[in-house]
């Protein structure tokens, strides 16, 4: 586990949105494992609810999954600022069923004044296989720093 000075407010973030009665619920699934400048990685149990037809990870929820953390990554950064989405992209490349542990690595490739550019890899914890890769981009709306409203 990262001693990052990110990493208690990270869990804070999680922590609170396990409280939540909305689609962000899901984090109170996930695991932060590691907080580094501008990097967030969680481990996530798949559960039979998150299950799609075929018994495997739902699509959706890998997406969602690709949000969250690629927005916790953001979150550690001195900018601190989650931005707002403005494209998110997620390409599937095996399943995950069932019992299995899934890895989420999320890193800001890139932030700039405007925009950040954000990336996360899904796999599987038993064998390293890649499930998912997705990329994540945010804007930071004009008047907004860390989170509070400029002149």
């Amino acid at each position: 586990m990262s001693s990052s000075k990110y990493l208690p407010f990270i869990k804070e973030v999680y922590k609170a949105m396990s409280k939540v009665d909305n689609f962000q619920r899901v984090a109170n699934k996930c695991r932060v494992v590691n907080v580094e400048e501008g990097r967030c990685v969680v481990e996530f149990e798949v559960a039979e609810e998150h299950e799609n037809p075929h018994g495997t990870l739902h699509g959706g929820l890998t997406a969602t999954l690709v949000d969250i953390v690629t927005t916790s990554a953001l979150l550690a950064t001195e900018r601190g600022h989650p931005g707002v989405s403005t494209d998110l992209g997620v390409s599937y490349l095996a399943a995950a069923k069932t019992g299995e542990t899934v890895v989420v690595d999320a890193k800001v490739l890139k932030m700039g004044k405007t925009l950040a550019f954000t990336t996360a890899d899904l796999y599987r914890k038993s064998d390293n296989t890649m499930i998912a890769t997705g990329r994540h981009t945010k804007a930071f709306p004009a008047g907004m720093t860390g989170g509070k409203k400029t002149k």
